[in-house]
């Protein structure tokens, strides 16, 4: 016969800050751990460890294993009070109800007989009213997920919520591209074949031939003017020369 336990010993059992879960399997128990709730999910965490870790595995004689599911039923009734505030806060009551009391039950199966720990549920307690906030007492039902497997039909419509804002920028910048393009290649059309664009393209080009002439007849005026001024150098060379051989 082992060591009788106290009621310290025992509160030290089950009352203690766990940093390992290694009797959790979560394929086991995978539609009771709800992952949208960190502190449901944690509480569910400690009842698999304490369960089958402090009870299951651990109590050998009636004595003892009935002491141990007391303390059980007193560690998670108190931690259903601090995360229902007594039950009054509806959204968190529906919550444990959906996974916590059901991993409990989901928990006995496969257990002698013998040696299932009973559940004492936690009456109604008094909880005053100023210390429920507003979304506690909202009276919507609150969404739980499916125990039941995806379907494909789901899986498809899902990803097409998700892949439609990208198709649709993708169509978007489509568009503009091709905006983009018909807007050139009308504007080469009309520069090149329209009537507008060939009155455009012989105004350019009047513009280019009178812009030459004007050139040409600059050049000429300052060859002209050269040349005199050459004329009448040589002019006045000849004059001097002929004067001084006289």
């Amino acid at each position: 016969m082992g060591r009788k336990l106290s009621v310290e010993n025992y509160y030290n059992i089950f009352f203690k800050i766990r940093d390992k879960f290694n009797n959790v399997i979560d394929d086991d128990y995978v539609e009771y751990l709800y992952r949208e709730d960190q502190v449901l999910l944690n509480i569910a965490l400690y009842l698999l460890e304490n369960f089958k870790g402090e009870y299951i595995y651990s109590c050998k004689e009636d004595i003892d294993c009935k002491e141990r599911c007391t303390y059980l039923n007193k560690w998670l009734n108190e931690k259903k009070a601090l995360y229902t505030s007594n039950t009054k806060c509806k959204n968190h009551n529906d919550l444990w109800g959906h996974y916590i009391e059901r991993l409990w039950e989901k928990m006995q199966e496969g257990v002698e007989q013998s040696k299932r720990c009973q559940r004492e549920v936690l009456e109604k307690q008094y909880f005053q009213d100023k210390w429920i906030i507003p979304s506690c007492k909202n009276e919507n039902s609150v969404e739980m997920e499916s125990s039941c497997p995806e379907t494909d039909m789901a899986k498809k419509e899902e990803c097409s919520s998700v892949v439609a804002p990208t198709s649709s920028s993708c169509k978007t910048v489509l568009t503009t591209t091709y905006v983009i393009f018909g807007i050139l290649l009308f504007s080469i059309y009309l520069l090149r074949f329209s009537s507008v664009g060939m009155k455009l393209n012989k105004l350019i080009r009047g513009k280019n031939i009178k812009r030459r002439n004007m050139d040409k007849e600059i050049n000429e005026s300052f060859r002209s003017r050269d040349n005199t001024d050459m004329e009448s150098l040589d002019r006045r060379f000849n004059v001097i020369y002929n004067s001084l051989q006289n």
